[in-house]
């Protein structure tokens, strides 16, 4: 890579003690790697349907390195059981609180934390993903989508205005923060064209603001994990150092990792130099204390239509019914009422027309119902390939809507009338084979 950018060879030479040529020779040694969604399936099951060359990583026993293939056009990306990140990225999962039950991600978009610490946290856990984007927030849900994590609230909100609902009250808090993203030029080299020391202060800046509105939502007794994809000082270390001044309450969790170039000590930072692109990662947690919060939750409605439909398709007793934007969601758990700018609450289950229900995709992919259908069929590989090419099937079922699944995972719908199939996989997510 031809790097020009002045301000980045210097910077670079400070952060790695002149080691500028091993920095960037090493940047043609990064590994592409996903892990596992081990929400829908577990390992085994995974692994047995994973076709292709693959290495279990080091770092984390659910990732894996793979070459040579595109990854975004395999049957088990389709099937959401894997997420293409960069090891260094999914290693904060190892440190959490497992027992967390109210998370906050406050930059959540494309999802690649939330989706990796969703896997390691208790069923019942609730994630709010947020992010300002209003374009990265529709790609945060559909990857959630994809791999059917459902008991998440997703919104599209500044950082300032999510105190108002969650002050002092969540267990884990995530700030994946905004940053000049040094660790990513390997796959986004466009970066360095806008790239200068004046931006990093200015991203600083923004990075302190998200820091103290994360402090505001993170209960007594709560972590807070801040991550970058950057090597600078200004946004991690010296950004950590300046937060723990600020607010006297908040401890350092001391993180272990060999190979560590991060100069503040109990934080890790990594880079190309150990295979990976660039990750800050920072554990705190704030000591307890006897503030309250009187969390407000979302009202419950009914509706005869569509508690019809949930009664004639899915065996289940418990649950909430929820309706935002002339929209109908289901929850197994009681939701945070968000306010406004929400994008999905739970499992978006459809909407009404002419007194009629049409269910949603995003139904029949939570994991949390897959096993609460009533109507289940199981594709064959020669009707794997029809359905994603978005093509009828002959079958011989009852007239029904159909959970269609594929070696028993969640694929999506389709509605039979006269043994015919009707395919309701989302065009935008059709393709041929």
């Amino acid at each position: 890579m031809n790097i020009k950018n002045k301000d980045f060879i210097e910077n670079i030479n400070k952060y790695f003690n002149n080691r500028e040529e091993d920095f960037f020779n090493s940047l043609n040694n990064i590994r592409k790697s996903f892990f596992l969604n081990t929400n829908k399936a577990n390992k085994e099951k995974i692994l047995s349907l994973i076709d292709f060359n693959i290495e279990e990583s080091k770092m984390h026993n659910n990732v894996y390195y793979y070459e040579d293939i595109s990854i975004g056009k395999t049957i088990i990306n389709d099937l959401g059981l894997i997420y293409p990140q960069d090891s260094a990225s999914a290693l904060s999962s190892l440190f959490i609180d497992k027992n967390a039950k109210l998370v906050l991600d406050m930059c959540s978009a494309p999802g690649g934390k939330a989706i990796n610490i969703l896997n390691v946290l208790d069923n019942d856990a609730l994630l709010i993903a947020n992010d300002n984007s209003y374009k990265r927030v529709l790609e945060l849900s559909k990857n959630l989508e994809r791999l059917g994590l459902d008991n998440v609230i997703i919104t599209n909100k500044d950082g300032n205005d999510l105190n108002k609902y969650l002050n002092n009250a969540c267990d884990l808090v995530i700030l994946d923060a905004p940053c000049s993203g040094e660790g990513m030029i390997d796959k986004y080299p466009e970066i360095l064209n806008n790239y200068s020391n004046s931006l990093i202060n200015n991203l600083a800046n923004r990075q302190k603001e998200l820091l103290d509105n994360a402090y505001d939502c993170l209960k007594g007794n709560g972590q807070l994990l801040y991550s970058t994809c950057t090597y600078s000082f200004l946004e991690d270390e010296k950004q950590i150092e300046s937060f723990l001044q600020r607010h006297k309450d908040m401890e350092l969790i001391k993180l272990e990792y060999k190979d560590n170039y991060s100069t503040l000590d109990g934080t890790i930072k990594l880079c190309p130099l150990n295979n990976t692109e660039g990750q800050f990662i920072c554990l705190m947690r704030k000591k307890d204390n006897d503030n309250k919060n009187k969390i407000k939750y979302l009202k419950e409605i009914k509706d005869k239509v569509v508690e019809d439909f949930i009664r004639n398709n899915l065996d289940i007793e418990n649950y909430y019914l929820y309706s935002y934007d002339n929209k109908y969601y289901l929850s197994k758990n009681r939701l945070n009422d968000m306010g406004n700018n929400i994008i999905k609450y739970g499992i978006l289950l459809g909407e009404k027309s002419n007194n009629i229900f049409k269910p949603n995709h995003h139904l029949y992919r939570a994991n949390s119902l897959r096993n609460n259908f009533k109507y289940i069929y199981d594709l064959n590989d020669e009707e794997l390939r029809k359905y994603l090419n978005g093509e009828e099937l002959n079958v011989k079922l009852d007239n029904n809507y159909y959970l269609i699944t594929y070696k028993d995972i969640s694929l999506g719908f389709g509605k039979v009338n006269n043994n015919k199939l009707k395919n309701k996989y989302p065009k935008g997510l059709r393709r041929m084979l």
